[in-house]
C-alpha cells in the first residue's frame, strides 16, 4: 500500500503525533512525579547540608544527616542510596581527625589552602597518603588544586580585600608569567596585611603563645557572628591552619638549623625571602604556595564575615 501527503496532511499528521506524545509525557510525568520530586529533594537537602558544615559543628550535622535517613526510607531501595547517606555520616565524625593532620602536615610543607573549594573527602584522601608516606601525591594534588582556581582566588581577593586587589592581581599575574622573584615576596607581604586587618595580629609566627593568641581570636570572631564556638565546627576546622606551627614561620636560627640538616631542602620561608638571604625562592611550587595563602586569607574573611 502506498500513501502519498500533500503538505496540509503532513501537517496534521505531525500535529496528531506531537499531541500523541504530549499526552504520554504528561502521563508520564504524574506518575513518576512524586518519586522525582522526593529525590530531588533529598538531593537538594544534601547540597545544602554539604554547604551549610562550613558554619555548623560536627555533631548537629551528624544528627541531621540521621534524621534524613529515617525520612528518607523509601528511597533506600534505590541503589547506592543509603551507602551514601552512612558514607557521609561517618566522614564527618571522623573529619576532626583527618583534618588536625592534614593541616600540622602541610604546615611543615609552606602550605596554608582554601579547603573551602575542595569536597571534604580531599581531607580523608590526605590523611591516607600521610599515612602511607605518599607525599608526593599530595604536593602534586595540591598545586593542580591552586593552578584550577586561580580565577576563583583572585576574584575572592577582590571582593574580599578590594583595597589591596591591585597590588595582589598585579602578583598574581607576574606568577602566570613565570616571574616568581617578583610575585612571591609581593604575595607574603600583602598576606601579613591581610592577616592583621583579619585579627589584628601578625602572622608569621611560631611562637607558641602567639599561636594560642591567633586561636583565641579566631573563635571569638567566629563566636561573634553566631558561629559555633566550639574547635571542631567546621566553619574553625577550615580556617584552624592559620595558628599552626609551619616552616613558612620559623625565625632565622630555626631556619638555618633546618638548612644545615638537609641541604637539599629549600623550604619557603617568609624571614629569609623578604630579608633577602634566600635567593633561590623563585620556584612554582613556591608561587603557588603564595597564592593558596591569599586564598585562604580570603575564604577565612568570608567566614569570619557571614
Amino acid at each position: 500500500m502506498q500513501f502519498n501527503f500533500d503538505s496540509e496532511s503532513w501537517n496534521q499528521w505531525q500535529k496528531m503525533i506531537e499531541r500523541i506524545a504530549a499526552m504520554q509525557s504528561e502521563m508520564l510525568k504524574v506518575s513518576l512525579s512524586p518519586a522525582i520530586k522526593q529525590i530531588q529533594e533529598s538531593v537538594d537537602q544534601i547540597t545544602k547540608q554539604h554547604r551549610k558544615i562550613l558554619q555548623d559543628s560536627i555533631k548537629p550535622m551528624v544528627e541531621q544527616i540521621g534524621e534524613s535517613t529515617k525520612k528518607l526510607s523509601d528511597l533506600n531501595k534505590i541503589s547506592g542510596f543509603q551507602t551514601l547517606l552512612e558514607t557521609i555520616a561517618k566522614e564527618a565524625e571522623e573529619m576532626p581527625e583527618h583534618v588536625d593532620k592534614v593541616h600540622a602536615y602541610l604546615a611543615q610543607q609552606g602550605w596554608f589552602v582554601p579547603f573551602h573549594m575542595a569536597p571534604i573527602s580531599k581531607f580523608r584522601e590526605y590523611s591516607v597518603f600521610i599515612d602511607n608516606k605518599e607525599y608526593e601525591l599530595i604536593e602534586r594534588d595540591l598545586q593542580d588544586y591552586i593552578r584550577t582556581n586561580f580565577n576563583f582566588i583572585k576574584s575572592s581577593a577582590k571582593k574580599q580585600f578590594p583595597n589591596r586587589y591591585r597590588i595582589i592581581d598585579t602578583a598574581i599575574k607576574a606568577h602566570e608569567n613565570g616571574n616568581y622573584l617578583l610575585s612571591i615576596p609581593t604575595l607574603l607581604a600583602q598576606a601579613d596585611g591581610m592577616f592583621s586587618e583579619l585579627i589584628d595580629k601578625t602572622f608569621y609566627s611560631n611562637n607558641k603563645s602567639d599561636l594560642e593568641d591567633i586561636r583565641r581570636r579566631l573563635l571569638k570572631k567566629l563566636a561573634a557572628k553566631g558561629h559555633p564556638t566550639n574547635t571542631s565546627s567546621l566553619g574553625y576546622l577550615l580556617i584552624k591552619q592559620l595558628q599552626e606551627k609551619s616552616v613558612l614561620h620559623e625565625n632565622f636560627d630555626e631556619f638555618e638549623k633546618r638548612k644545615n640538616q638537609n641541604t637539599e631542602v629549600n623550604p619557603m620561608n617568609r624571614n629569609y625571602i623578604l630579608h633577602g638571604k634566600d635567593l633561590s625562592y623563585d620556584t612554582e611550587p613556591n608561587g603557588l604556595r603564595a597564592i593558596a595563602l591569599i586564598g585562604l586569607l580570603c575564604d577565612c574573611k568570608d567566614t569570619l564575615s557571614s
